[in-house]
């Protein structure tokens, strides 16, 4: 009984002793982070104890409701992989903007360890994750017997994020109960849908999809029926165009915003998304005429970026090329041309209903075609306006519901010419004028006088072209080419959006191709064709001309967007050292208010940083791969005037300033912190504007100076060395004049500058020689004088220093002396001594951490003062007058000063870059005595191997 009741009681002994030996501790440095609505991630780190007993963790979670749990803890398991050292996993299928409380817990073949102390964190609101709205109402155009041609726009908002896709649903119904759900996403506005039942009405919704989910449907459109076989090619306009609103029996307006989709059938073709494979080969074309066939659509193979329609010239069918693309396999579009069978559309007319001016610039190859056309509908009937050719020469016709104006200029176009016309409406009256003639007035029918514009505008053509013919008097679309399109004096970008303006289009050429056939560019110039007949060369860094024949010195970078002008510069280091953070310094002069001051980009991700001058603001956008932050300054910046920009990331927090406004802050989307940038600096501009982040909303050069730019304390030039680009030129800045003489360096201030003087000159403009030798050097603040001789550097490096130096400062900050790695790399080795708020500061590392020795006063009375600081191994004392020593003793093990570089004194190059933010600028003031190891007295400029703005010191 003895021995059990020992055993009992020993056994009870070591459960008390061994439990708390072997219980894990909770896991490390628990981190909460929101990642959508309904989710939030949950990183740790390994205990410090017991790590090799570990199989797994638990993370517990439970939702509160006044700081208080209102439900059951739940539980995720997370078994232990190999080498895992910090873990993060993902909480989903919570509800929204609700709080949780966290804990997280260690296990393993001891038995579960502590659970960490709780945290909350809560899921984001409904505002943060919100799905599109819903797009605009279908626009359904019968093409065909057997296709129907869609279009529709994005809705009022994206929602929380960019827009991915559409999803397109029908029903015919006369035949189904149940939606069809078109499966392949479709990625633009438009589509066409083959293989259909000739005769038979379809009704359509469409949905829009952004990382947060789906929007709610579009309003349904009447019902579209296609052709009978009747109607093809007859002429017969039919029902089966579509008003922009439809009615129920009643009369009134039908709410089908809660209407359902029923997804389960298999799509149909979808143009234009073809793709080719190995095998496929494209339908050979009958005639002379590329991408025309006798073939029908259904038995039509289209290149890619295409899309086929019936040609009712033909009565066979037409492969059309996508917008901004052109030739017989739809290729890329630079400057557009149109054929009588091309189109391109824009938003209907906005503030026109009342009165507007239009005024087109074009050259045409026929007499005949349809210039311009917008309207109640696309099919004429109703309220419109047009302009066409028709017999040579221009007819403007508009309609204000009771009766249309037709008003005919007096003189013909010259074919192959260019022209430009003008039209102008004021209620029921209106007048045309082509060229300088004398303007011709008309006045439409009926008393209404306001138009209603529902239709896209549609420039060069229609899709409906051909069925027009009675409202603007021609059947075919306008051959030729259009220069510039204003609309109530703004001018219309007709590139594409979202560079441009142009929403959707077919078969738009290229009007420059023979532009630069005999123009040759010297010295490494690209020519360009800027207008449709016109061309400049694009010349690289260093070279201006017509023809880029001239070469000089860039000094003041001037960016004009008229010619394209852009720099790029490669990263200064390897893009490891810019994933967390980075921070920009621009000076600039902007003469417009709009455009690009600095882009990049990954070409492997989302990732990109942009900063762009949108209507006079100043914008810092960036994307780490889960969603965008836009930083938008709170006030506007004036133009043709210098401003101070200072952009700041760090991880998904940025920090945007300009002037003297107040800095705004943003945090990008999603859970990623880091930007890897695959792609060079752009400055001022990019090459290929439509190959950018569409997010980063980059969309026109810069026009101004941009005189500095500086990244992490480096500055980057834009005036020589590795640097690149197009068509910048020199302002007008008095440092392009060179006006710093005997090697001096010209240092633009705004309108002002200052010469940077090389050691023995000095003067405004270094033109003054120094004759005299210099026993009391005087230091300006970026000034700076260096030692490379052994027997002093051998000094200032080992296991023991000893400095004295009298000085004098009128400036409360500024670098006394200076040796280490340059730029200081995180832990490497440096000696320093200088001023922080009037204080007396002597730091060193040893490799092991930082030691900072501080004498604080008022050293910067313009008295003269002396310092002693004395290093032995780790420990270090620093003396300054009569104010008593201060000790102080760097961490770690390390006690030997390791440095190889030279050694600065009073300052040095790019201070705050080298000295890791340390200091910021040389000394103000003088130094008379320099002395090391006690008795090697250093004559100060004499011995010096370098220096800049060097004078002597006035006593």
């Amino acid at each position: 009984t003895n021995s059990v009741s020992l055993f009992s009681l020993l056994f009870r002994l070591s459960r008390c002793i061994l439990t708390p030996l072997y219980r894990l501790s909770p896991p490390l440095d628990i981190q909460l982070e929101t990642v959508n609505c309904s989710a939030f991630s949950v990183r740790w780190k390994m205990p410090r104890r017991h790590v090799s007993t570990i199989t797994g963790y638990k993370v517990f979670y439970t939702e509160l409701k006044n700081s208080r749990p209102v439900a059951t803890t739940s539980l995720m398991d997370v078994p232990l992989s190999l080498e895992m050292l910090t873990t993060e996993v993902d909480i989903g299928n919570l509800k929204v903007n609700t709080k949780y409380r966290v804990s997280v817990g260690a296990y393993g073949w001891a038995g579960e360890g502590r659970p960490s102390m709780p945290r909350d964190v809560s899921t984001a609101s409904h505002e943060m994750c919100m799905p599109p709205s819903p797009p605009t109402q279908p626009v359904v155009m019968a093409v065909s017997d057997t296709e129907l041609a869609l279009s529709w726009q994005q809705g009022e908002t994206e929602g929380s994020a960019p827009v991915l896709h559409f999803l397109v649903a029908y029903i015919r119904p006369e035949m189904d109960t149940e939606w069809t759900y078109i499966r392949e996403p479709i990625e633009t506005n438009s589509m066409v849908l083959k293989g259909l039942i000739p005769e038979t009405e379809y009704q359509f919704v469409v949905r829009a999809v952004n990382m947060h989910g789906v929007s709610p449907p579009s309003r349904i459109n009447n019902p579209v029926r296609t052709l009978g076989s009747s109607d093809v090619g007859s002429g017969d306009i039919g029902s089966y165009f579509t008003d922009s609103k439809f009615k129920d029996e009643d009369g009134l307006d039908i709410d089908d915003s809660d209407y359902d989709i029923f997804i389960e059938e298999v799509s149909r073709k979808i143009f234009p998304s073809s793709t080719t494979t190995g095998t496929t080969t494209f339908s050979p074309w009958e005639g002379e005429v590329p991408r025309v066939y006798d073939l029908t659509c259904d038995d039509t193979v289209c290149p890619p970026d295409s899309f086929c329609l019936g040609d009712y010239d033909s009565g066979g069918s037409r492969c059309h090329c996508n917008l901004g693309r052109t030739g017989d396999t739809c290729s890329e579009v630079n400057f557009p041309r149109f054929y009588e069978y091309s189109h391109m559309t824009f938003e209907p007319l906005k503030n026109s209903y009342q009165t507007f001016q239009i005024t087109l610039d074009f050259k045409a190859n026929s007499e005949d075609g349809l210039l311009l056309y917008c309207g109640e509908n696309e099919h004429g009937r109703g309220d419109f306006a047009s302009l066409a050719l028709i017999r040579g020469k221009i007819h403007y016709r508009f309609n204000c519901g009771t009766g249309a104006a037709q008003i005919v200029s007096e003189s013909q176009i010259v074919v192959g010419r260019w022209h430009t016309v003008t039209v102008f409406r004021d209620g029921m009256s209106g007048w045309l004028r082509l060229d300088n003639d004398t303007p011709i007035s008309g006045r439409s029918q009926g008393q209404y006088t306001k138009i209603t514009f529902r239709s896209q505008l549609y420039l060069g053509g229609s899709p409906s072209t051909y069925w027009l013919v009675r409202a603007t008097g021609t059947n075919r679309g306008f051959e030729g080419c259009v220069q510039s399109l204003t609309i109530n004096n703004k001018v219309v970008d007709l590139r594409p959006w979202p560079l441009g303006k142009a929403l959707s289009g077919a078969d738009i050429g290229e009007c420059s191709d023979s532009v630069c056939n005999q123009v040759s560019c010297a010295n490494g110039g690209v020519c360009f064709a800027n207008r449709a007949d016109g061309y400049i060369c694009l010349c690289p860094l260093g070279f201006r001309g017509l023809l880029c024949e001239e070469s000089f010195l860039l000094s003041s970078p001037l960016f004009n967007e008229t010619v394209f002008s852009y720099a790029v510069i490669p990263w200064p280091q390897r893009p490891q050292n810019y994933l967390s953070f980075m921070e920009f310094e621009v000076t600039f002069w902007p003469s417009t208010p709009d455009g690009v001051l600095l882009y990049s980009d990954d070409a492997a991700s989302g990732d990109f940083l942009a900063i762009n001058i949108v209507d006079k603001y100043v914008e810092f956008r960036f994307d780490c791969g889960s969603g965008e932050a836009v930083i938008r300054s709170d006030e506007q910046i004036s133009l043709d005037s210098w401003h101070e920009l200072r952009v700041t990331r760090t991880a998904k927090s940025g920090i945007l300033q300009v002037d003297s406004q107040r800095a705004v802050e943003g945090i990008s989307e999603g859970a990623f912190t880091q930007i890897n940038c695959s792609s060079p600096l752009y400055i001022g501009g990019v090459p290929h504007y439509d190959k950018t982040k569409r997010t980063a909303r980059v969309l026109k050069p810069f026009t101004g100076i941009i005189q500095k730019l500086i990244l992490n304390d480096r500055t980057i030039s834009i005036t020589a060395g590795s640097a690149g680009g197009v068509n910048v030129i020199n302002s007008a800045h008095p440092c392009v004049d060179s006006p710093c003489a005997n090697g001096g360096t010209c240092r633009p201030k705004w309108d002002g500058y200052e010469c940077d003087c090389p050691l023995g000159y000095d003067g405004r403009h270094c033109q003054k020689a120094v004759t005299e030798a210099i026993e009391i050097p005087q230091f300006i603040g970026r000034s700076y004088l260096t030692y490379d001789n052994r027997d002093i550097l051998k000094r200032v490096s080992g296991s023991r220093t000893n400095l004295f130096m009298r000085f004098r400062s009128t400036a409360k900050d500024g670098l006394l002396l200076w040796r280490g790695d340059s730029p200081l790399r995180s832990n490497s080795d440096f000696l320093s001594m200088g001023l922080q708020d009037g204080n007396i500061v002597f730091s060193y590392n040893l490799g092991s951490g930082v030691a900072s020795i501080v004498v604080n006063g008022t050293f910067s009375d313009g008295k003269w003062h002396k310092v002693k600081a004395v290093r032995d191994g780790q420990s270090g004392k620093l003396t300054v007058d009569d104010y008593g020593a201060k000790t102080g003793r760097s961490p770690g093990k390390m006690r030997q000063l390791n440095i190889n570089g030279p050694l600065y004194v009073g300052g040095m190059k790019e201070i705050a870059l080298h000295t890791n933010r340390q200091y910021f600028g040389g000394l103000v003031g003088c130094v008379s005595h320099f002395t090391l190891s006690t008795d090697y007295h250093l004559a100060l400029v004499e011995d010096a191997a370098d220096g800049k703005n060097i004078n002597t010191c006035s006593i």
